[in-house]
């Protein structure tokens, strides 16, 4: 499961992103983005989470200000997900 995490400070870094969301997220890998405006950085984090369980940790960071920026995340929608639904319920749209 990956997503994209912006509102950084241009210091920002991979390992720094790794431990903070490390207690939200079980995080496997961070990409820093620098193109464009090297002061507002972006990363890339892929974490070994369900869709579920990052879409309800993010509703809850979203807009949490770090450093005097509000953070910002984003779920891409081009992921394939499996949604596993109460009761056990399944919905396979590939």
């Amino acid at each position: 499961m990956k997503f994209i995490l912006s509102g950084l400070n241009a210091d920002a870094a991979e390992e720094g992103i790794r431990g903070g969301l490390a207690r939200y997220f079980s995080v496997t890998g961070v990409s820093l983005v620098r193109e464009g405006n090297a002061d507002e950085p972006w990363a890339v984090v892929e974490c070994a989470d369900s869709y579920e369980h990052v879409w309800n940790v993010i509703n809850r960071l979203q807009g949490v200000y770090h450093r005097g920026k509000a953070l910002r995340f984003y779920i891409p929608a081009h992921q394939s997900h499996d949604h596993v639904f109460e009761g056990g319920e399944r919905l396979d749209l590939d």
